[in-house]
């Protein structure tokens, strides 16, 4: 009968040779990936127009990305705008060669879409390989100076004339009207943030929602004699705006907060960037750990600052949990969610 000294020693030999083993695993997968990235070129299609927010972040994304991914390959953006970025993800999601040569770069909504229903989304999310997300950001809500609008409290008592065009713009202001009894008067048709911006230096509407706060900080829009900051929107409160009203503490029952969390939970991962199903592997993890050393690259962080734009960079593990986690959403939340902002499932 073997010693316990000699059985323990055969242990650790099976398990020092199993350990050997997975790391040479590794290493050959991370040299299959570089050998395949060498000398490549990867499409970023990014689902926004050129000279937007977005696309900024685009753009900063393939500057820095390909020097952290194995093989080192060149990145370069393809804009493929409309329906909210709805249509990249179809495209990317269904047509898209499956081998880790093009990604798409999405408004962080598409994630939870599917779950609330009335888009032309033809994409699972929970079946895209999430890479990373570069930002988060709070959105807020504005009114003109020129107002007597100064809290969201100010439009819990009386009719405001706000702007959207669309997407956040017109889903957020009408969630705070359904669920927490704001009364913003809708306007739709303008043509993004910039019309937006423009409309309410005219005196043509007295505010917009659903805007983010690192967007109109860029467009220097957050100065007393520009705007008011009527409430900020997210899953937590921003400490650049400690004074500003946090959307949760308006909540008045559990359904409500779960109501906020799905329909305003996408800000935690804005712009997020996705590989198509059925990409190998070991290209997923060599483009999830290269974006995760990007995002500390000390040249993309200074790119960033000279742009004026934040990094809070969202990992690609922890963007596939998010979806996950909200694909086990009630099943009545989502129905009052697609109640409230008009859509069937």
């Amino acid at each position: 009968m073997p010693s316990r000294d000699h059985t323990c020693c055969a242990s650790r030999v099976v398990l020092s040779a199993a350990l050997a083993m997975l790391l040479l695993c590794q290493i050959a997968s991370a040299q299959n990936a570089g050998d395949f990235y060498r000398g490549r070129t990867i499409n970023l299609i990014a689902g926004f127009n050129p000279g937007g927010g977005a696309d900024t972040y685009a753009r900063l994304v393939a500057r820095h990305l390909g020097r952290h991914v194995a093989g080192n390959p060149t990145v370069v953006v393809r804009n493929m705008q409309g329906a909210g970025s709805v249509i990249a993800a179809n495209y990317v999601f269904n047509v898209s060669p499956k081998d880790g040569l093009e990604l798409g770069l999405f408004a962080g909504n598409i994630v939870i879409d599917p779950l609330i229903g009335g888009t032309q989304h033809k994409y699972e999310a929970r079946a895209f390989h999430w890479i990373g997300a570069p930002s988060s950001d709070s959105n807020v809500c504005l009114s003109s100076p020129n107002t007597t609008f100064k809290s969201i409290d100010d439009a819990l008592t009386r009719e405001m004339i706000t702007g959207t065009s669309g997407t956040s713009t017109l889903d957020f202001p009408l969630t705070m009207n359904n669920v927490i009894g704001t009364k913003f008067k809708l306007v739709k048709g303008y043509a993004g943030s910039a019309a937006l911006r423009l409309a309410m230096e005219r005196g043509e509407i007295e505010g917009f929602c659903g805007v983010g706060y690192n967007s109109m900080r860029t467009a220097g829009m957050l100065a007393p004699d520009k705007a008011n900051i009527l409430v900020q929107v997210g899953l937590s409160k921003n400490p650049e705006m400690p004074k500003v009203p946090f959307i949760f503490d308006y909540a008045k029952t559990d359904q409500d907060r779960q109501i906020f969390t799905l329909v305003f939970g996408w800000l935690d991962l804005e712009r997020p960037i996705a590989a198509p199903p059925g990409t190998p592997a070991d290209r997923v993890q060599a483009l999830r750990e290269g974006f995760d050393r990007a995002m500390k690259d000390p040249a993309l962080l200074a790119d960033a600052e000279k742009m004026n734009v934040g990094i809070e960079p969202m990992s690609g593990e922890a963007i596939a949990k998010f979806v996950d986690d909200a694909s086990r959403t009630p099943t009545a939340v989502a129905a009052r969610a697609a109640q409230i902002l008009g859509r069937t499932k």
